[in-house]
């Protein structure tokens, strides 16, 4: 039997995404992050060039008031604009904002700008540290940053870390491609409602119509279906 691939959404989220993208390219590339906003921007992890039309997922994830114990409280999603540019509302009800970029060209990646304490030995005393990594993720070289800051928030701050969202281009073979796919959907396993988007679904969406071009197996399409089918669900409780 052959399986059912969700398709309706795909074509409302991509008449979206253009209106937004020609929303933000009104924008100038300068306007400074606002405080009740994370305005981020997804960029190559090699060259620092900005990405555009990555389908970013944010996930708000708050502790349960146990320790060790965390929730996935609240899950939205966006297209970054020409010039790698995206936005997130900020939620401190929700918790703090983890992000997961899909594009049919790259893969997960790694932040390039670390914040680093312990400078001369003094745990207050932070820089920021540029750090590239090889095809396999390893660190190959560190550059140090001149400026010492106080905090690693201010550090941090500097560094835009968790602020800008890094991918790496993808080179490898389709099996690797599409383990590359299993592993987004495992990272982005989060059964939370949106309140200002689609939420999951056009990024699973997405990561199915890669998996059937790609002939993924039975299970994985079917594994991938079921999931775009709860994320519908909670996008729209009436659903069945």
């Amino acid at each position: 039997m052959a399986h059912r691939q969700h398709v309706g959404w795909r074509y409302h989220w991509a008449t979206a995404a253009v209106l937004a993208t020609a929303l933000l390219a009104g924008c100038s590339a300068a306007v400074p992050p606002q405080s009740a906003v994370n305005r981020g921007q997804v960029l190559d992890q090699d060259t620092d060039q900005p990405i555009a039309g990555v389908i970013v997922v944010g996930i708000y994830r708050g502790g349960r008031g146990f320790e060790g114990a965390s929730s996935c409280n609240r899950v939205e999603s966006t297209v970054s604009d020409e010039n790698g540019w995206f936005t997130f509302p900020l939620d401190p009800e929700a918790g703090p904002l983890w992000m997961e970029g899909y594009h049919t060209d790259y893969r997960h990646g790694w932040p390039v700008r670390v914040p680093d304490c312990g400078v001369n030995g003094d745990p207050n005393k932070c820089d920021v540290s540029v750090q590239r990594r090889d095809e396999n993720g390893k660190v190959v070289s560190v550059v140090r940053e001149p400026t010492i800051y106080n905090s690693r928030e201010e550090a941090a701050k500097a560094a835009r870390f968790r602020e800008d969202l890094y991918m790496k281009r993808f080179s490898g073979t389709r099996v690797q491609r599409l383990s590359e796919l299993s592993g987004l959907e495992a990272a982005t396993s989060c059964l939370a409602p949106p309140k200002s988007s689609p939420g999951l679904i056009p990024f699973l969406e997405a990561i199915l119509t890669e998996q059937v071009a790609l002939r993924a197996s039975e299970d994985s399409i079917r594994i991938s279906n079921e999931r775009l089918e709860a994320a519908q669900r909670l996008s729209d409780p009436g659903r069945k």
